[in-house]
Parts: C-alpha cells; structure tokens; sequence
C-alpha cells in the first residue's frame, strides 16, 4: 500500500531555510536514486551547496528565524 503525502506548501524563504535540513535530504535521495542525467545531478549537487551557505542572517524579513 502505497502513501500519500500532502503537498509541499512552502510559504516563504524563511519557511524554505527552516525545512532545508528535511528539504536537503529529499535532494540527496534524488541524487542517490540515479534517475536524471549527469548534468541534472551535477545542477542538484551545485543547488545544494549554494543553499548550504544560507544563513539566516542572509534572508531579510522582519521575523525572527
């Protein structure tokens, strides 16, 4: 039996930055599954190296992350 899972609802960039650590490991299992190009996973590796050097100090909003 297979799950369903709701669909993923981010709202903003600060939403992105507090669920990159779940986020990160839906990115890694794509790379693992092997099922793109070698170019595809070679722009998914280079996203997620970008999207580790964000802190929060580098996404503006008036809320405290």
């Amino acid at each position: 039996m297979s799950e369903k899972h709701a669909p993923l609802e981010i709202s903003d960039a600060v939403d992105f930055y507090r669920r990159w650590p779940q986020l990160r490991q839906n990115a890694e299992h794509l790379l693992e599954a092997r099922t793109m190009t070698e170019e595809d996973a070679e722009v998914l590796r280079w996203m997620i190296k970008v999207v580790d050097m964000v802190g929060p100090h580098d996404i503006g909003r008036e809320q405290e992350i």
